[in-house]
């Protein structure tokens, strides 16, 4: 990693015009919420979500789980708020073995739970689960001893992926998980960054993804041990996959589990709700900059009082093909307490890239570990890129155990009103002192559920257009929380997938 050049602009108004125009929404968007019908918004987002009504069913794509270690278990969870029956199937891939499907029902306003691993034993399990319905809502979850971890599902396969953060200092286990859900092989190269640069072992040039299978890489294995600095790009020359990583955190800073979906593409910005400056909390943002370009990027921290975001805008610089992590928790502009994060791609005169522009951009984590005494809980989150804020998300898993949160962000700069609802078997039902929640411009909020609801899928519904992040405790009495992106509803469709067998 090269170090990192900060630079405190001196034209502020230049970039005071670009980010203002960031928060700028439609005229539209100060009118209350009417309906719960999905809003339009940009197409070229790289993030799963829900289109609802535009088609007639829906294709999942999870990342994996372990399958080898009695410890060790995982979760399929399929949300469904409607009033119908989803009728589906689940077919699970592994390696060496041929894939199996089995068929699928969840009753209306309910969710069902299925065995991620289709009872076989194989180092990793993936699974791809079709439904006849668009407005079903898939997650996987994995119980760990070190920390159960949620991750989303992709929509589609992609033939580029990209990981930022591949922690294995301290011997600490990085997987990278490749599935091929289709009848063809897929080829793929795979490079890594390290401190000293990036790295193209011939070993993992022309990699063969047999047909429907998975391919697990241990990047310990890989010439990358004991590695602070590690970052992943998979590209395939033929055909398309999804990829997942599994992280096991064993020291340096660092404990716990947690599990992700890649990010399929880079973005023009990325957005994080949960941030948090405390002394008992060391925050990372970690920028992995896969092209062959040189990046910049302005960071901005959304605390609910817009005219402070200007006044010391920081921006980074990321060589091309490098990584570099900004330690937010050392900063002294940043005061104690919650914020939002925006990370911006700019071009040389301080002004936001647009896609016409480039094409290529950045790819971003959010790092964070917190200390209880001497006990360290670590989480690791992909933002939200372009094009997903939404003013429609819903909680597939609601918020699974006692001690979980939402977090909240507005994007915009306009003041929100939010309503949050409960499904269960009543429906889709708003919960008491929450239906009327205000959510200032450029702020976050944290919510907390009543024990009642915490295990229902929740819907979060705005006025103007928001970021929601989940908080999940960590499950067997361990510090701190996992942590995992809500899903956003949207109305235009990003080319839905299903598997041609």
């Amino acid at each position: 990693m090269k170090k990192i050049e900060v630079r405190f602009v001196v034209a502020v108004s230049l970039l005071v015009t670009v980010l203002v125009a960031t928060f700028i929404v439609n005229s539209r968007s100060d009118s209350r919420l009417e309906s719960s019908e999905p809003q339009v918004r940009d197409s070229s987002s790289v993030m799963p979500e829900i289109v609802g009504a535009i088609r007639s069913q829906s294709s999942w794509f999870c990342p994996g789980v372990p399958a080898n270690d009695k410890a060790v278990s995982g979760e399929i969870l399929i949300a469904n708020s409607t009033e119908t029956p989803i009728n589906g199937k689940i077919t699970f891939y592994s390696t060496g073995t041929k894939s199996v499907s089995a068929l699928l029902v969840v009753q209306p306003f309910s969710q069902g739970v299925f065995d991620a691993t289709g009872g076989r034993r194989s180092k990793f399990v993936s699974t791809v689960v079709e439904l006849d319905n668009p407005s079903a809502a898939v997650e996987q979850r994995i119980v760990h001893p070190a920390g159960d971890s949620v991750a989303l599902c992709a929509n589609k396969p992609s033939d580029t992926w990209f990981f930022a953060d591949g922690f294995t200092g301290a011997d600490s286990i990085f997987d990278v998980v490749l599935t091929n859900p289709y009848p063809d092989a897929t080829v793929v190269d795979i490079s890594f960054v390290t401190a000293d640069g990036r790295r193209d072992p011939i070993a993992l040039k022309g990699v063969v993804l047999e047909p429907e299978s998975v391919y697990s890489l241990s990047m310990g294995d890989q010439g990358a041990r004991n590695e602070a600095v590690l970052a992943v790009a998979i590209r395939a020359s033929t055909g398309r996959f999804v990829a997942g990583k599994m992280q096991h955190f064993l020291g340096r800073g660092r404990l716990g589990y947690t599990s992700s979906l890649g990010a399929p593409a880079t973005s023009r910005q990325w957005w994080f709700a949960d941030g948090q400056k405390d002394l008992d909390i060391d925050e990372q943002l970690v920028v992995f900059n896969p092209t062959d370009k040189d990046k910049s990027v302005s960071v901005t921290f959304l605390t609910g009082v817009g005219e402070e975001m200007f006044r010391e805008p920081l921006v980074l610089t990321i060589p091309a093909g490098r990584v570099t992590i900004l330690a937010t928790s050392s900063l002294p502009a940043i005061t104690d307490g919650r914020y939002g994060i925006l990370v911006t791609s700019i071009n040389d005169d301080f002004i936001a890239a647009t896609s016409g522009e480039d094409r290529e951009f950045v790819v971003v984590e959010h790092v964070v570990s917190r200390k209880v005494g001497k006990k360290t809980g670590t989480t690791v989150t992909f933002g939200v890129p372009s094009g997903s804020p939404s003013k429609i998300w819903t909680i597939a898993g609601g918020l699974a155990t006692s001690g979980g949160q939402f977090i909240v962000a507005n994007t915009t700069s306009i003041d929100a009103v939010l309503k949050v609802s409960s499904v269960g078997p009543a429906g889709v039902v708003a919960l008491d002192g929450l239906e009327n929640l205000g959510l200032g411009s450029s702020a976050v909020l944290a919510i907390k559920i009543p024990a009642a609801a915490a295990n229902l899928q929740l819907i979060v519904e705005s006025d103007v257009e928001v970021v929601v992040q989940r908080e999940l405790n960590r499950g067997h009495g361990l510090v701190g929380h996992s942590s995992v992106s809500a899903l956003p509803y949207r109305s235009t469709d990003p080319s839905s997938e299903t598997v041609e067998k």
